[in-house]
C-alpha cells in the first residue's frame, strides 16, 4: 500500500501557491537553515539587527519555559508570589536574578520572597500534571496583585468561571469574586 503524501498545512492568510512554495522549499532545510531564514526576513522586513533578534528569541524562549502549574497555588501555606518563587527556584532552576527579571521584581525582593517560602515549606514542590498553566511573563504587570493577576486570567483567557477558579486555588468563592471584580475596576473593563 503506497504511503499518503501529507499535504502542507496551509495558514489562511496565505494563498495555495504561496504554501505550496513554502513547503517545497523547506520541506529538506535543517533547523540552523530555517532559523538563518527566519533572522534575514525579520533583518530585512523588520529592521532588526542581529543581536536584537538574539534578544527577541532569547526572551521568547525564557517565556516558553516558565510556565507555572495552577495547582502551585492550591497550598495555604505560602502566598501566591512565594509560591511562584519557590517554584521558579526550585522546580525549574533559575536564579535569584532570572527570577526577578522574569517578573520584574528586584533581586532582594525575590531573595527575601524565597528565604520565607523556604521557612514555611522546606520540602520542594511534588506536583501531580496540572491542567492549567500559566505563563510567568503574565506577573510582570505590575498593577494587579498576584492573586488577581492570576484570577483574572484565569477568568479571561481560560474562560472558568469563578467557582472553577476557587476550587483550582483552593479558595473560597467569595474571595475569587472580590479579586476578580477588583482587578476588573483597576483594569476598567466590565467584570
Amino acid at each position: 500500500m503506497a504511503k499518503k503524501e501529507s499535504a502542507p498545512k496551509v495558514h489562511p492568510d496565505l494563498s495555495k501557491e504561496h504554501a505550496d512554495f513554502l513547503h517545497k522549499y523547506f520541506a529538506d532545510a535543517s533547523k540552523e537553515e530555517l532559523l538563518e531564514a527566519f533572522i534575514a526576513h525579520l533583518a530585512k522586513e523588520h529592521a532588526l539587527s542581529h543581536a536584537e533578534v538574539n534578544v527577541l528569541l532569547a526572551e521568547a524562549k525564557q517565556h516558553q519555559q516558565t510556565l507555572l502549574p495552577v495547582n502551585i497555588f492550591q497550598t495555604d501555606a505560602l502566598s501566591s508570589l512565594e509560591a511562584i518563587v519557590k517554584y521558579l527556584k526550585e522546580n525549574k532552576g533559575l536564579t535569584f536574578h532570572g527570577i526577578a527579571a522574569l517578573l520584574k521584581r528586584d533581586d532582594r525582593t525575590i531573595w527575601t520572597t524565597y528565604a520565607k517560602a523556604r521557612s514555611k515549606m522546606v520540602a520542594p514542590f511534588h506536583l501531580p500534571p496540572s491542567k492549567y498553566v500559566v505563563p510567568a511573563v503574565i506577573f510582570a504587570e505590575r498593577n494587579l496583585s498576584v492573586l488577581e493577576t492570576l484570577a483574572h486570567h484565569l477568568k479571561t483567557t481560560l474562560n472558568l468561571s469563578l467557582h472553577d477558579i476557587a476550587i483550582l486555588l483552593n479558595r473560597d468563592d467569595r474571595t475569587i469574586w472580590t479579586v476578580c471584580h477588583r482587578a476588573a475596576k483597576k483594569l476598567g473593563v466590565r467584570p
